[in-house]
């Protein structure tokens, strides 16, 4: 990925995430962050990960979200300057979540074997 595509996901991510804080209200996303950002080459869409801290509200979030795309980058526009404004397409980010499990996992497997859990 160019150093240019780099600073346009860093960037949408970041005025996306304002843009929710400030004009979204809905508490089931009341505890959301944007991981990460995937544009397009040519500009035409974005695919925003979000995680958010209560699990049994993501397909709930990913709705919202989704249905209020096109006012995001209504207001995206007015943040940022680009020739192309891409769609926004809203994914939840499981990434945490799965961590989270590898590390479980872990440790389980280091007291199976009954060995040292400090690292």
């Amino acid at each position: 990925m160019s150093l240019r595509m780099e600073k346009v996901n860093k960037e949408i991510g970041r005025k996306v995430m304002e843009i929710i804080q400030a004009e979204v209200d809905d508490p089931a996303i009341g505890f959301l962050s944007i991981t990460k950002v995937n544009t397009s080459k040519d500009l035409r869409e974005s695919k925003v990960y979000f995680s958010i801290l209560d699990e049994n509200q993501v397909e709930h979030a990913q709705e919202v979200l989704n249905k209020m795309s096109k006012f995001i980058r209504g207001n995206l526009g007015k943040k940022m300057r680009l020739k192309i404004l891409p769609s926004l397409t809203f994914i939840p980010d499981d990434s945490i979540r799965y961590s989270v499990h590898i590390y479980e996992k872990i440790e389980e497997a280091k007291e199976s074997e009954g060995g040292d859990t400090n690292v």
